[in-house]
């Protein structure tokens, strides 16, 4: 794949513009599921699923619907990597994704529930995102049959998304907080006001780069409004606590910080083979090093680059080398 191609897979979402050092994106997302169909895991055929999309299409022709079993394996694997679609999607029989030009908003058909709207930022707009995800939902309630009940709210397949249907998450750098070992207690503490921590692509999904995604856990019994304010809160808690580490890891540690940075840094810029959860890993501390002034990279796009070093980004027919080769080389360009 050549630069401009490489570039061109990318979406204005990855890139990381925004002034917070522990930020990384936010996304709302609404779960919706059409009246009168069973639900994407019971489907009987395709038939069901091809029905679905066809009439989510016809409701929003400004989109571009792509259909997942129309496209290779490594574009299917790129759209997860670029967190547009779940993993789980790519799992269904008949399914799809539509898209905005600047892939900000995504709409998976047929996942767990038949229509999931996510609205994606890279910074905290959590309001500003709802509104978005809310101007689709409000064109789809406008011209399909959605499954709301008056006590319950909008009705899902899994039992805890009913009432809202509302996901909202914010991913965050935490590589502070991961070092000190103080993740298990916040996850814990967080746990008891119906917010959960997980991976970067969610329940079950490994961490990265000291890379975390909160979010909530509860979607009955609260407004939307509610749980926007609630996660914001969180999250703001977290970066607090998260800012304070590495304070004191700058003024009482900088010696064993520097040593841990500069060992990053090394290896990003001489390895030959890299995996990507030590890639991940690597350039997380390098961040963290220029986030603390000890390393001046000013082109250092973190969110992109842990985009591009994964595996669905670097196969190429024509390089028989590794993937974790690929990955070392593209890793000393950036470093380097």
């Amino acid at each position: 794949m050549s630069e401009e191609e490489r570039k061109a897979h990318m979406s204005d979402q990855t890139h990381d513009d925004t002034s917070s050092p522990v930020i990384m994106s936010s996304r709302i997302r609404l779960a919706r599921n059409l009246e009168g169909y069973v639900h994407p895991l019971m489907f009987p055929s395709e038939h069901e699923g091809h029905r679905i999309i066809n009439e989510v299409q016809d409701a929003l022709p400004d989109l571009e619907l792509k259909r997942l079993d129309a496209m290779d394996q490594q574009s299917k694997h790129q759209l997860v990597a670029k967190h547009l679609i779940s993993p789980e999607l790519l799992k269904q029989p008949a399914s799809g994704v539509m898209l905005n030009d600047d892939e900000s908003l995504s709409i998976m058909l047929n996942e767990e529930d038949h229509i999931r709207i996510q609205a994606i930022s890279h910074d905290l707009e959590l309001n500003q995102l709802f509104d978005k995800a809310s101007v689709v939902d409000d064109q789809l309630d406008e011209q399909l049959d959605i499954s709301y009940d008056e006590q319950l709210g909008y009705l899902t397949t899994c039992p805890t998304n009913i009432g809202t249907g509302m996901r909202a998450s914010v991913m965050l750098h935490l590589p502070g907080l991961s070092i000190m070992k103080r993740m298990n207690r916040i996850a814990q503490t967080i746990n008891r006001f119906g917010f959960t921590i997980r991976g970067i692509y969610g329940e079950g999904s490994q961490v990265f780069g000291h890379i975390y995604q909160v979010s909530n856990q509860l979607t009955l019994g609260k407004t939307e409004q509610d749980i926007i304010d609630s996660l914001t809160e969180v999250v703001q808690q977290i970066i607090n606590e998260e800012l304070q580490i590495r304070e004191r890891l700058n003024h009482h540690n900088r010696a064993e910080a520097e040593d841990r940075i500069y060992r990053s840094l090394g290896i990003l810029k001489y390895s030959r083979l890299i995996s990507m959860e030590e890639a991940s890993y690597r350039l997380s501390e390098v961040k963290l090093g220029i986030d603390l002034g000890y390393i001046e990279m000013p082109d250092f796009d973190f969110n992109e680059i842990m985009t591009e070093i994964q595996s669905p980004f670097l196969v190429d027919e024509e390089d028989e080398r590794s993937i974790n080769e690929k990955r070392a080389d593209r890793l000393r360009k950036y470093i380097n």
